[in-house]
């Protein structure tokens, strides 16, 4: 069985760049199937397709387990800017979707037309499995039209194709053609058959996934414990869109109550939210600042902590949720449909996790103006209940990271490679 694996991003760094190269190292566990990998690179981060290596550099550590790598370069003459992102924010350089022309549009698709039909020369895929329902997708389709394709969305694909109509439109259409579709939650399949004219019978709801030989609990958290102040935690992308902003000021509103609380932010953040760290406008002595950490890096700093907070307007599942919680660490979240769904029937009704009503939104993850106090209020009142407990119900804690292993690679994977094996 030879299986090809397409992502028109970086293959880490975000949830589907995680999910891409997990999925591919978990599959090599538990078959013996040949895999190949289609993602897209820097040109900095050059592979030399003829030796079939993956790109060792510091920068991106967590790689891909297969012997044929096919990236797409991006920043070169050929494709003169960089890898273009499903977020409008990306922890990384990037262009936005809603800022290509149909110039930029068409020496994107030139690029991935021509190395997927190298692939199809030279690797001769039994089986594709494409990442977000968008061009790639249906290039795939297009270019391989009698073998099995498994597309599978990130949620990211949904908001795309509401932000970007007329993409939607023109360059990706009808994916009716895929095999069969993979959600990540049951609140998105009425979007999923609207956006991208499938059936409700070709989509199969999976869920997501995370590590747990990395995000596990501590026995013991001394740095923790020993302190006179409750840690708490975001990482990600530093956006509007993910409420980083709301949950500073949530914090901030929490610090005037309670000094004895501190703020952990890792990821990258630009010039704006670096002012606002900087300012009078919040307690800069409570708020730590830390560059984007590879997953073994921040499962520890996990560990380490007390509390994490989620205040993002939009998930296409919210995993960093699941791996707070498989880490030992209570949660502060937004009511996240996909995420609820997902979670709930496994850990019901517990203290550990709070569930803040999200304000009303625009165009998905813009909380109207007018919202946002009350929102900030409720997000700080909850970030408040979790410092007042967040000393106890150790017991509990290890059964909610035992309750959420349902979501490993393993598992996953395994789902997976069923299908797979159903559709060959």
């Amino acid at each position: 069985m030879r299986v090809l694996h397409c992502l028109a991003q970086l293959p880490t760094r975000t949830g589907s760049g995680v999910y891409f190269h997990n999925l591919i190292n978990e599959i090599n566990q538990q078959t013996d199937w040949q895999q190949a990998a289609l993602y897209a690179l820097p040109a900095k981060h050059h592979v030399d397709p003829s030796r079939d290596e993956s790109p060792c550099t510091q920068e991106y550590a967590e790689w891909i387990d297969c012997k044929s790598h096919y990236p797409v370069f991006f920043e070169t003459m050929e494709m003169p800017f960089p890898i273009v992102g499903m977020s409008d924010e990306m922890p990384y350089p990037s262009t936005r979707y809603c800022r290509m022309d149909e110039e930029m549009i068409g020496c994107w698709e030139r690029n991935f037309c021509q190395e997927l039909i190298r692939i199809k020369e030279k690797y001769d895929p039994d089986i594709i499995i494409s990442h977000h329902l968008w061009i790639l997708t249906r290039m795939v389709l297009e270019i391989f039209p009698d073998i099995p394709i498994i597309g599978i969305s990130h949620g990211t694909d949904i908001r795309q194709a509401r932000q970007n109509p007329d993409i939607a439109k023109n360059a990706v259409g009808s994916l009716r053609g895929l095999d069969r579709v993979l959600s990540l939650s049951d609140s998105h399949i009425p979007d999923l058959v609207e956006c991208f004219d499938l059936l409700p019978e070709q989509i199969l709801v999976t869920g997501g996934a995370f590590d747990n030989k990395i995000f596990y609990p501590s026995a013991e958290r001394p740095d923790t414990l020993k302190e006179d102040f409750i840690k708490f935690l975001y990482a990600g992308k530093m956006s509007h869109a993910k409420g980083v902003y709301e949950l500073i000021a949530a914090f901030s509103a929490l610090y005037k109550k309670d000094p004895a609380v501190r703020l952990d932010l890792v990821g990258t953040a630009e010039a704006e939210l670096k002012a606002l760290l900087n300012s009078d406008a919040v307690p800069a002595q409570a708020i730590r600042l830390f560059d984007v950490e590879s997953q073994k890096e921040l499962a520890s700093h996990l560990r380490r902590s007390d509390v994490f907070v989620l205040a993002s307007y939009y998930e296409g599942l919210g995993l960093i949720a699941i791996e707070a919680l498989a880490s030992g660490v209570a949660l502060v979240t937004n009511d996240l449909p996909a995420l609820s769904q997902q979670l709930l029937p496994h850990v019901g009704s517990t203290e550990l996790i709070s569930w803040v009503e999200l304000p009303r939104l625009r165009n998905l993850d813009e909380p109207y103006v007018e919202d946002v106090p009350a929102y900030v209020a409720r997000l700080s009142s909850a970030m408040e209940e979790q410092a007042l407990q967040a000393r106890q119900r150790d017991d509990e804690k290890e059964n909610l990271a035992q309750a959420v292993q349902v979501f490993s690679w393993e598992s996953l994977a395994a789902k997976l490679v069923q299908i797979i094996k159903d559709l060959s």
